[in-house]
């Protein structure tokens, strides 16, 4: 037995609910309440002409079952964007607990080595971390830029994941462990 579906609904335009809210929370405070936020970490991972880019992301969502899509948001000034948009692919490797060094190497130092000592295999011409609790390989559907990140929205090619796998979940800067059938 199901929820009857929602009625629907007419929205007004964004641009009159701009006019209602001009006001916004200062950078710093919405930083630090995201912190508040626990999310999932994942390494998205393209090729580019010197080899594989990856960059470690907290903003992955399923957009859509019919047909499988899914959301990323990567700082406009990422090369791992820039070369996303320019293969059309990539992968979201999802970090597992017993990964947790990699969300961080992922995270700062030079784009160009962070694959340095790092197992991966190549699927659908794009990197893939091994031991990870899951992984998607997609093309990208559409980009969309908003304030300074851009949104792909990708459709996966593949889908596989590893029903072991311990979690890693970010809640205020801190790595947490999640069982696979807590």
């Amino acid at each position: 037995m199901g929820l009857p579906a929602p009625a629907a609904t007419s929205l007004p335009p964004a641009s009159e609910n701009r006019a209602q809210h001009g006001r916004r929370a200062d950078r710093d405070t919405f930083c630090a309440a995201m912190t508040h936020l626990p999310s999932g970490v994942s390494i998205i991972t393209t090729q580019s002409p010197d080899g594989p880019l990856g960059c470690t992301v907290n903003s992955v969502i399923s957009l859509s079952t019919q047909p499988p899509s899914l959301l990323v948001s990567l700082a406009n000034t990422s090369r791992t964007l820039l070369h996303t948009l320019r293969t059309g692919g990539f992968a979201v490797n999802v970090v597992s607990w017993q990964q947790q060094e990699l969300y961080r190497q992922f995270a700062s130092g030079d784009p160009l080595r962070r694959f340095d000592d790092i197992t991966y295999t190549v699927r659908d011409g794009q990197p893939v971390l091994t031991h990870t609790s899951a992984v998607f390989t997609c093309t990208v559907e559409r980009s969309i830029e908003v304030g300074d990140h851009t949104l792909l929205v990708g459709s996966p090619t593949e889908a596989f994941h590893d029903a072991d796998a311990h979690a890693l979940v970010l809640h205020r800067h801190h790595a947490h462990r999640l069982a696979p059938h807590a």
